[in-house]
């Protein structure tokens, strides 16, 4: 196989992608950089640190924008709540700043969340939380004591308990930034940065912070398409199969991030033909070619590989597989005009790729054996 493919990489700052960030956290007007900007809150600026490029918002877009981005670092999925506090700073929190019921959520977020990571140190600090609640406030320990009888319950519905919290709080939040009417819009806002947060979790192989990202956006407020289109994907991503069975089984599920991506992929692809949507289900199994080989990636997005002519045509060629850029030409092509055709093209795609894909090796693997051959 020939690995001459050449494509840019737009990667320069790999700081970027060592935590998760939301594309609007980034500068657009630096060239194949994504450089983090700095929010002023008291002029309604954004500001680039290396290119110095300045925007202005609205009082109300501002307010949008900040409060959905509060929403999703302040109560993002798979994180504690009590992130990296000694016992004694979380009993501070129940004293200064958190009433009852708002502290005691917390504690029940983060003790569902390090079961299901088996994180027994953050459960011991949590039970000791509780503790000192009741020593310091002279409370009656019998209620605290069944809560935690509860948490350690051998029950699936347990875990549903981390999203729900998680929504009932960001929801609260995003109710503050906007109208009545502009709810739904600003919900749909915070849904997709959540869409983004499962990739980013996907490409880090968090499968806990998957699903708990996953579940989140089934809860969230809009319109029953938009939900559907979202649980449809993650559904059917082999990274969430058995996910409760296995944490309550304490069973160690191996996962290869990237087969399973391809996996994924060639599952939305079927899904894709079957509601007859040739484009997308075209586009679904050129993505996971692209990642056997090694040229796509599904998190950040400019690792991501276009799906043009000119960059399908090259990965076709790269494979020696014209035909297989026949059927895509066809598929697309069609697409607009007879969609019956388009579909039946599209089909010949899928399976052109299901069946070619285990004689595939990533380019990384032909370069070296060319490189050993040489040598």
């Amino acid at each position: 196989m020939s690995t001459n493919f050449e494509q840019k990489d737009t990667t320069s700052d790999e700081w970027a992608y060592k935590l998760w960030t939301d594309n609007q956290d980034w500068c657009t007007k630096c060239k194949n950089k994504n450089n983090k900007l700095t929010f002023n809150d008291q002029t309604k600026t954004t500001t680039c640190t290396q290119c110095n490029h300045t925007q202005t918002y609205e009082e109300k877009d501002w307010k949008n924008l900040q409060a959905k981005r509060y929403a999703i670092y302040q109560y993002m999925p798979g994180k504690y709540f009590f992130n990296n506090q000694t016992t004694e700073e979380i009993f501070t929190k129940y004293l200064r700043e958190h009433n009852h019921n708002d502290w005691t959520s917390w504690i029940i977020h983060d003790y569902v969340l390090a079961r299901m990571r088996d994180d027994k140190t953050i459960q011991d600090k949590l039970r000791d939380a509780s503790k000192l609640i009741v020593e310091k406030m002279d409370y009656d320990p019998k209620p605290w004591q069944t809560l935690f009888e509860k948490l350690d319950a051998q029950d699936p519905e347990i875990f549903h308990q981390v999203p729900q919290i998680i929504y009932e709080y960001a929801e609260k939040h995003l109710h503050t930034a906007t109208t009545k009417e502009n709810l739904t819009i600003t919900i749909q806002g915070y849904l997709s940065k959540l869409s983004s947060l499962y990739c980013y979790n996907r490409w880090k192989a968090d499968r806990v912070a998957c699903w708990i990202t996953s579940e989140t956006i089934k809860l969230c407020n809009v319109d029953n398409y938009t939900i559907n289109f979202y649980t449809q994907l993650f559904n059917c991503d082999p990274l969430l199969e058995k996910f409760q069975e296995d944490i309550i089984s304490g069973k160690n599920h191996a996962i290869d991030i990237k087969d399973t991506y391809i996996q994924w992929e060639l599952k939305q692809a079927d899904t894709y033909l079957k509601q007859s949507s040739p484009f997308v289900a075209v586009e679904a199994a050129y993505c996971a070619l692209g990642a056997k080989l090694g040229i796509h990636e599904i998190w950040p997005s400019t690792k991501k590989l276009p799906f043009d002519i000119h960059t399908v045509k090259k990965v076709t060629t790269l494979l020696n597989e014209p035909e297989l850029f026949r059927f895509y030409d066809l598929a697309t092509d069609l697409d607009g005009v007879d969609s019956a055709k388009a579909c039946y093209y599209a089909g010949l795609f899928v399976e052109k790729v299901k069946k070619i894909l285990p004689e595939v090796t990533s380019i990384e693997q032909e370069q070296s054996k060319q490189n050993a051959y040489i040598t």
